[in-house]
C-alpha cells in the first residue's frame, strides 16, 4: 500500500514537472520565437548579394601609346571558322565574333605603327583557327596555352626581348584569358591598356565585372588604364 501511494505520488510530481516545462518552454517560443524564426537571423551573404546595385560604369579615358614600347596582345579569338577549335565562335561566344570588326582597326594601326603584335591560341585551336579578319602574319608570335598566357609560354621573353613596357590586351573570354594575363603583367611591372570594346565574354556581366575589378583591385589598378579601342593613340 505504502509503495503504490509512493509511485501514486511520485507520479504526480513529473506530471507537475512536465507541466511546469511545457508551460516555460512555451513562454519561451512565445518571447523569442519570432526572432529566431525571423529572415534576418536565416539569412547569409549569399541573401546579402541580393540587395547589391551595380557599381556606376567606370571611366573610359583617352590614352597614348609608344609603338616602339607598347604591344597589342591578340588572345583567343579561334573558333570562328570551326566552333569546336576555340572559344570565340556563334554557339559559346557570340559576343566575341561581335568584337572582331572593332578590333581589326586596332590590329591594323598597330601592324602600321611596327608594334609588336603576339597572338594566342586556346584549347585544341591552331592558327588557321583565329579569325580571319585577324589572321596573325607569319612574322607574329604566337603562345598557346590556359588562361593567363604567360604561364607555361614564352610571352614573358618574347615582351622582354624587344623592351616592352605596356600591353594592349584584347580577346576572350575577359574574366579568362583577359583578366589573369592582364593581371600577370601588371603584377609584374607592365603597364596595361585595356579597351572594353575590345574584350568579351558570354554574358555581359563578366565584361562589366573585369572592368570593375581592373580599375579596383590592388596592384592592378595602378598599373591598368580602362579604355575603348577608339581613344588608343599612336
Amino acid at each position: 500500500m505504502q509503495e503504490r501511494n509512493f509511485v501514486s505520488k511520485t507520479s504526480g510530481v513529473g506530471r507537475k514537472a512536465a507541466f511546469a516545462f511545457c508551460a516555460g518552454f512555451a513562454a519561451f517560443t512565445l518571447a523569442f520565437g519570432p526572432a529566431l524564426a525571423s529572415p534576418a537571423a536565416a539569412q547569409t551573404i549569399v541573401d546579402d548579394w541580393h540587395k547589391v546595385k551595380p557599381p556606376a560604369p567606370p571611366e573610359l579615358k583617352t590614352v597614348t601609346v609608344d609603338p616602339k614600347t607598347t604591344a597589342l596582345l591578340v588572345l583567343d579569338f579561334n573558333g570562328a571558322q570551326d566552333p569546336t577549335k576555340g572559344p570565340c565562335n556563334v554557339k559559346t561566344k557570340p559576343r566575341c565574333l561581335a568584337s572582331v570588326p572593332k578590333v581589326k582597326p586596332l590590329l591594323d594601326q598597330a601592324r602600321a605603327k611596327e608594334m609588336l603584335v603576339v597572338f594566342s591560341l586556346a584549347g585544341v585551336g591552331e592558327p588557321q583557327d583565329i579569325a580571319t579578319a585577324l589572321a596573325p602574319l607569319a612574322s607574329e608570335p604566337i603562345v598557346k596555352s590556359g588562361p593567363d598566357k604567360f604561364i607555361g609560354t614564352n610571352l614573358r621573353n618574347i615582351l622582354s626581348d624587344k623592351g616592352i613596357k605596356t600591353v594592349i590586351v584584347t580577346g576572350t573570354a575577359s574574366e579568362g584569358a583577359v583578366l589573369d594575363t592582364a593581371t600577370d603583367a601588371a603584377l609584374n611591372g607592365m603597364n596595361i591598356v585595356l579597351p572594353v570594346d575590345g574584350m568579351s565574354s558570354t554574358e555581359l556581366y563578366a565584361e562589366q565585372y573585369v572592368a570593375w575589378h581592373t580599375v579596383n583591385a590592388p596592384g592592378v589598378s595602378q598599373k591598368t588604364t580602362l579604355t575603348s579601342i577608339d581613344r588608343i593613340k599612336f
